[in-house]
């Protein structure tokens, strides 16, 4: 593997509109009314809604800038939560794929957030994406000749300043100098960049969004409608002991 400032530089300037291949797009004993109320990180640098000893668990790949992945949030989440994370027989989680150069900033943005914050702000990003993402495909040619020519660690962070992107986290509740401690926090950093490794080398991504059922990549499924299915047969599945756990 490249070393981790090669990998970010070269994130930076990866373009927004081609992902690595164009698809289609608590107390273990306490029971709960609604699990889908429950929102924690991950020690992988997720965001697990539900139940975390539900038998089934979903693991999303996705991308912050990436239209379909905002296509499967806005159909999914609702069906999702109400059907299967609400009685605790499902468990998601969402884990942020960095594709380019803004979804590794914004990234840190998810990563350095207590879960409910973190999660606020990737709905944000879902319902509001066209505003996160235009102002980086304004930033002209001499500004991005200029971010290439600075050392690694601080491209990232002059091209978000260009792209406006502190404009965009002061809306979603972010001050300044929380936001630039986001930036500055190489355990985040780390999180994206082994999100990324796992994805790709151990579970063999293609495009975003992607999909883990109980650890295994579901193939050529990129939509609710295509994801639902294996869902259900994996609760059908499961044992239902397991479920109230």
């Amino acid at each position: 593997m490249r070393p981790a400032a090669a990998i970010t530089a070269a994130l930076v300037f990866a373009a927004i509109a081609t992902p690595l291949a164009a698809q289609p797009a608590r107390a273990p004993a306490a029971a709960t009314s609604d699990w889908s109320t429950r929102v924690a990180t991950t020690p992988a640098g997720g965001i697990l809604l539900g139940n975390p000893n539900a038998p089934v668990k979903l693991v999303e790949f996705g991308s912050l800038t990436c239209p379909h992945c905002r296509a499967f949030h806005e159909a999914a989440l609702p069906a999702l939560k109400s059907r299967y994370l609400a009685a605790g027989r499902v468990s998601y989680e969402y884990r942020p794929f960095t594709l380019n150069g803004i979804d590794l900033m914004a990234g840190l943005l998810v990563q350095c957030q207590p879960a409910p914050g973190a999660w606020g702000f990737v709905n944000r990003v879902y319902e509001r994406q066209d505003e996160l993402v235009a102002p980086f495909m304004q930033v002209s040619e001499a500004d991005r000749a200029g971010i290439a020519a600075l050392p690694a660690d601080q491209q990232g962070p002059k091209m978000a300043e260009l792209g406006k992107l502190p404009t965009f986290a002061a809306a979603a509740g972010l001050p300044r100098a929380r936001y630039d401690a986001c930036l500055a926090a190489k355990p985040g950093m780390d999180k994206l960049l082994a999100i990324r490794a796992d994805a790709v080398q151990i579970h063999g991504l293609t495009g975003t969004p992607s999909f883990l059922i109980n650890g295994k990549m579901q193939a050529d499924t990129y939509d609710w409608a295509a994801l639902e299915p294996l869902l259900a047969a994996a609760v059908k599945a499961a044992p239902t002991a397991a479920r109230t756990k």
